[in-house]
């Protein structure tokens, strides 16, 4: 059977209404957390004098990283009695926990541990597995998660935990941001990735997160045993975050999980340098899809995969055919319009208006980069951290 115009034309169209109305849902929410005026409170007010936390980093090959990440825990001002930081390494080769506990060492009165691989094989590798040791090895009611690679200020525990006043939360998504960025692919890729944060955080606010980051995650010690961690996705590289939302928002109600819309609890991180390493990133964040058993994120991801597909399609076809571009262009054109709110809010959230400037670039890069490392992602291998998934 031929495809006709006519017909390719209301598929794009169905599919971009169907994009169009859950971008619109998800931004809803998240303008109705951006009208909401936090208090920032103090730790012991807003979560209680006795709440203990261990921040969780798992780290591969980030020696050269490890010592800012550990000054900036330490001029927190949470209070260190009720706080244990815990690396776990993931089979570095360059020295990364030597270099983490040379720090300890230099910082006797800092709350670290450094946790490490007993096995040197495949039993033991993967960044869910350092995650599994770490929890082992924790003993605060709160676990917060965050990367090796990533800056924070101040307030950043104290802000997380202050997520868990409210009775009956469970799991707290932080504010991610890249920052740092010099090149013009860095500069698409933090716009792009603000899309995604705004998805995060609107999704969480009508209560169904669909996104969470590992680089900035917090939830109750309890939830982690009660999901029986990582153990039905373990063969998945990726996702410790992602799968562990699913759980969370599946045993204990879509209620439980909120974003958190203090600046001061952002966490920033670097985004990659070249394109290659970007299309590696993502492809390894792909690669998890496969083990999604969530309706709302498959769904979600579904519509967002098929309105970019079709678009791109439309345009392709439209070198062969011009009088699909009728149909497409005017629908792309919609569909970049729709995207803008959630950006808009999340540049001014996190002060950086002056990359709108990149919007339309970041549109076109985003129309071709999701079809084609959605598919990409599912298949071929990629490198990551001097490993390959």
């Amino acid at each position: 059977m031929t495809l006709t115009t006519e017909t390719a034309g209301w598929l794009m169209l169905l599919a971009v209404a169907a994009y169009g109305f859950m971008i619109a849902v998800f931004t809803s929410g998240l303008a109705s957390l951006a009208g909401k005026k936090r208090r920032h409170e103090r730790p012991e007010a807003t979560a209680g004098g006795a709440t203990s936390v261990s921040v969780i980093i798992p780290a591969r090959n980030e020696a050269h990283n490890i010592p800012r990440l550990l000054e900036d825990i330490g001029r927190q001002d949470f209070p260190l009695h009720r706080l244990e930081v815990i690396v776990s390494d993931d089979q570095s080769e360059d020295g990364t926990p030597e270099t983490a506990r040379r720090f300890g060492e230099m910082h006797p009165g800092f709350p670290l541990q450094v946790v490490t691989a007993g096995l040197k094989g495949a039993d033991g590798r993967g960044k869910k597995r350092a995650i599994e040791r770490a929890v082992a090895a924790s003993t605060g009611g709160i676990l917060l998660f965050t990367d090796a690679d990533t800056f924070r200020g101040d307030r950043w525990i104290s802000s997380m935990v202050g997520g868990f006043e409210k009775k009956g939360m469970v799991m707290v998504l932080g504010p991610v941001s890249f920052t740092r960025e010099k090149n013009l692919i860095q500069k698409i890729q933090s716009l792009e990735f603000m899309g995604l944060m705004g998805v995060t955080a609107g999704s969480a606010a009508v209560g169904y997160p669909v996104m969470c980051n590992g680089a900035n995650l917090a939830y109750r010690r309890e939830a982690f045993g009660r999901s029986r961690g990582f153990e039905s996705n373990i063969q998945f590289p990726s996702g410790d975050d992602q799968f562990m939302l699913s759980r969370i928002r599946r045993i204990y109600g879509k209620g439980s999980i909120v974003f958190n819309p203090d600046p001061a609890a952002t966490v920033g991180t670097v985004p990659e340098k070249t394109l290659a390493g970007f299309v590696n990133q993502r492809m390894r964040w792909v690669s998890k899809s496969r083990g999604y058993r969530d309706p709302v994120v498959i769904v979600a991801g579904a519509v967002t995969y098929l309105a970019h597909f079709l678009l791109l399609a439309g345009l392709l076809w439209g070198f062969f055919s011009p009088a699909i571009l009728a149909y497409t262009v005017p629908l792309w054109l919609l569909k970049i319009l729709l995207d803008y709110p959630a950006v808009a809010i999340m540049m001014r959230f996190l002060g950086k208006r002056k990359l709108s400037r990149y919007y339309f670039i970041a549109q076109v890069f985003q129309l071709v980069y999701v079809p084609v490392v959605g598919v990409l992602g599912l298949f071929l291998p990629y490198k990551w951290k001097g490993r390959k998934g």
